[in-house]
């Protein structure tokens, strides 16, 4: 039941496109909406990357995706 609790409040998981990287260990984001963020972690400009809580997990593929807001 604690697992199930941590997983219900855990942020989501994102995928941004890198826009810039800032040089200090952190890039600038943004995702098909509009969000943008920073991001703990590296990347190459416009390669797509999963982020969650304010860092970069790795590297996401480039295909067509879609965000829906429940």
């Amino acid at each position: 039941m604690f697992k199930q609790l941590q997983k219900a409040l855990s942020l989501p998981r994102m995928i941004m496109t890198v826009q810039s990287d800032n040089g200090d260990g952190t890039v600038k984001l943004i995702s098909d909406s509009g969000l943008k963020a920073t991001a703990i972690g590296s990347g190459s400009a416009g390669s797509k990357v999963y982020v969650q809580d304010g860092r970069i997990l790795g590297t996401a593929a480039d295909l067509p995706h879609s965000e829906i807001e429940v």
